[in-house]
């Protein structure tokens, strides 16, 4: 008898941090390495905030919580939400959960039966294919453009009676780009049309610029009659480490989140919750400007690709990547991210991670200093032109 059973064949190692590993690696060897590739904000966490959890503790905030979360906080997101005119009960449409990627997994568990087919807007977080796989379902990639673009005739043509759900994240990772209120009405009418589950993924919707509002599929969806929305403070708040995220949805699907919150992680940490209460409700001059730097540096990082000969480089409307595409240079993503790494330690993720349409393109973070994008781009552009 081993340890290992066949669901174990559905769940990869993990493509976005084997880079990671070989740059780390590389870094003990003495090299210099620029990190491009971890989805994570290099700021801290606000003040205010850690002081709240702090506080918590002390107050011995230490022992279990309702699985559905404290109810201070669910009154603090249905008050957030009811800012940006969507209207909640926070005691019956959310769920607080151990991260975001705890509340999609079991909204994707909860919904998803054996053998169903779910859509996947692509390019997309590769974890989105291991949670439905894990939960029985199959994966189908809806592709995009690089700039997250909707093609309307190729989502219509994925729809059929044997989806279940369909998966959407805008702002978008790895392309940083967004869906308009327009887009968000068009998946909620094909998914009426064919009677499957909207999974809206808006971790990123705080990050967005040159004046552009991410909308949430909850204004499109206000009865949430087959939409979840799910979010979490890991982003916004450089709160990556805290593992504190929630969904909002119908009584009946946040309900069956509760039971397999109860089931497994019981709840999410209890001062930690306390924590989420001061983020929501305390200064937010924190996003504004974090949201402020990292507009310039998606400026820069943006126009050095551009200057590359053979690169195409969309500009991102949101979060904090670029997905240029490298095609030009005839190497799979694999082989060139791994090739910059070595060769002038520049650490990206490959792209093929993201979709196998996009084994062309690697995915950029620009959630670091300004130096290290100037320097790392900079010798990238360089040993790129030995190519030629």
């Amino acid at each position: 008898m081993d340890w290992t059973s066949h669901i174990m064949e559905r769940i990869p190692a993990s493509g976005t941090l084997k880079m990671f590993e070989l740059a780390n690696r590389l870094e003990r060897e003495g090299r210099q390495v620029y990190h491009f590739e971890v989805g994570q904000p290099d700021y801290d966490t606000p003040k205010n905030i850690v002081d709240a959890a702090i506080d918590a503790l002390k107050a011995g905030h230490t022992r279990y919580t309702p699985a559905r979360g404290i109810p201070p906080l669910l009154d603090a997101i249905e008050e957030t939400y009811g800012k940006r005119g969507i209207k909640i009960d926070g005691r019956r449409n959310v769920i607080v959960t151990p991260g975001a990627k705890m509340a999609l997994f079991g909204g994707l568990y909860a919904a998803i039966d054996q053998g169903d087919d779910v859509l996947v807007l692509s390019p997309a977080w590769p974890t989105y294919r291991v949670m439905v796989r894990t939960a029985g379902g199959k994966p189908i990639d809806v592709p995009t453009s690089m700039d997250y673009k909707l093609d309307p005739e190729l989502l219509k043509a994925r729809a059929n009676r044997h989806v279940s759900a369909i998966i959407v994240n805008s702002p978008n990772n790895p392309t940083g780009g967004v869906l308009d209120e327009e887009d968000l009405k068009l998946i909620h009418d094909v998914a009426e049309d064919y009677d499957f589950l909207v999974f809206s993924d808006e971790i990123y919707d705080a990050l967005v610029y040159d004046g552009f509002e991410q909308k949430s599929m909850l204004k499109v969806d206000p009865s949430m009659e087959r939409t979840m929305a799910i979010s979490g403070f890991s982003k916004a708040y450089s709160m990556t480490g805290w593992r504190l995220g929630y969904a909002i949805g119908n009584p009946e699907s946040i309900n069956n989140l509760v039971r397999i919150q109860q089931n497994t992680t019981s709840c999410a940490t209890s001062f930690v919750q306390h924590a989420g209460i001061e983020a929501l409700r305390g200064d937010q001059s924190f996003i504004e400007n974090v949201r402020a730097e990292y507009q310039r540096r998606r400026d820069r990082i943006t126009e050095l690709f551009c200057e590359i000969e053979g690169i195409q480089c969309a500009n991102p409307m949101g979060a904090f990547y670029v997905f240029p595409d490298f095609s030009e240079y005839g190497l799979t993503s694999a082989t060139l991210a791994e090739l910059l790494l070595k060769m002038v330690g520049v650490c990206s993720t490959p792209g093929v991670a993201f979709g196998t349409d996009y084994d062309y393109n690697l995915r950029f973070s620009y959630a670091t200093d300004m130096e290290s994008i100037e320097n790392g781009l900079t010798k990238l552009k360089k040993y790129l032109e030995t190519f030629s």
